[in-house]
């Protein structure tokens, strides 16, 4: 009997160590989960405020579709969108796969169909991370990118914001694309930062996230906790926007700019502006079309002249980007008037981060 004791003990402590293992290895495993959301410094309050953002965007995009919302589904609907946000996007989800679905007359996708794919893929978490290269100019070196979203449809259809943008301006729903695109920018940034701290990224957001009180202290609170990537993290506005902001508006941007966020002035249309009051609202980027930089274009509003512009950015720690590059000529034609950096096309098209190198 002692023998038999003695025999099952050992099996005891055998199966006991193997449990001891398996634990060990799960635990490792979820640690490496957790290191992966909270980033490079293990920080989990920022994992926890990317949490509260996203239940916040789910909450508003939910309610506009019933009013009669589980909110324990909601619950679980944000914890299954931030357990898969960090994912990077598939191969197969490239611009030119699919086509969103249109009618017979014109085969392009009517406005309540491009509406019930971004319903669906801001449900579904099927909005998708693009990055455009910017260069320096003349070298084309790439020292920065733009972050573009693309969504998903049901069939694998993809649609851009050019197909978008208006729907979902006009039903409310450009704030809660703008949000989801910087938190996946944030969390590809804490990934990068790890093999390249140097690259920066240029991310949209739109003056509505601004204007909502209730929202934007808890945008405030995300980017505080993630403060260490305001290096890397630029803020992007087009200037029509900046023109039209409220005091409230006004005020957020100071906020930011006191954490030590920079700004971009994208979509620019003139440049008789005050360079000093741009660059001490932290506006560290101007984005002009590039034909309106080119001798012999149309040229835009300004009160200098053309040939003084570069230097009196320069004094104002302001950089000037020329867009949509598309051909060598306009290099040439950038070069000669000094531009700094250029983006377009020609350098390259938004792509996955996956296929970025």
């Amino acid at each position: 009997m002692r023998h038999v004791e003695r025999s099952r003990f050992q099996r005891d402590v055998w199966k006991l160590q193997s449990d001891l293992a398996d634990a060990e290895s799960g635990l490792d495993r979820f640690g490496t989960i957790l290191g992966r959301l909270a980033g490079k410094d293990g920080n989990m309050d920022s994992f926890a405020a990317e949490m509260q953002i996203l239940r916040k965007l789910l909450k508003q995009l939910s309610v506009e579709e019933t009013d009669e919302v589980d909110v324990t589904a909601k619950a679980e609907e944000a914890e299954e969108v931030i357990l898969s946000a960090e994912d990077e996007i598939s191969e197969k989800a490239r611009p030119d796969i699919g086509e969103a679905p249109g009618d017979n007359a014109t085969g392009k996708p009517t406005d309540d169909e491009i509406l019930e794919i971004v319903r669906s893929g801001l449900q579904e978490n099927k909005v998708d991370l693009y990055l455009q290269p910017v260069v320096r100019l003349p070298q084309r070196r790439t020292l920065f990118y733009e972050a573009f979203s693309r969504i998903r449809g049901p069939k694998g259809e993809v649609i851009t914001p050019g197909q978008y943008l208006e729907v979902a301006e006009r039903t409310g729903l450009i704030g809660t694309i703008d949000n989801l695109l910087l938190i996946r920018c944030v969390q590809l940034i804490r990934r990068v930062r790890q093999r390249n701290s140097d690259i920066g990224f240029f991310v949209n957001v739109s003056s509505r996230t601004l204007r909502d009180t209730a929202f934007f202290k808890q945008f405030v609170e995300f980017l505080d906790q993630n403060k260490d990537l305001k290096g890397s993290l630029i803020l992007e506005f087009a200037q029509e926007e900046i023109d039209a902001a409220t005091d409230t508006v006004r005020k957020g941007l100071g906020t930011l700019a006191k954490m030590g966020f920079s700004f971009s002035m994208d979509h620019v249309h003139r440049l008789n502006l005050d360079f000093h009051e741009v660059g001490k609202n932290n506006f560290r980027y101007l984005k002009v079309a590039a034909a309106d930089l080119l001798p012999g274009g149309a040229g835009l509003p300004m009160d200098i002249h053309p040939d003084d512009l570069r230097e009196a950015l320069l004094r104002e720690n302001i950089e000037l980007i020329a867009s949509m590059v598309e051909d060598e000529d306009t290099v040439i034609g950038l070069l000669d008037v000094e531009v700094g950096f250029g983006q377009g096309y020609l350098f390259g098209v938004p792509r996955p981060p996956q296929s970025v190198n």
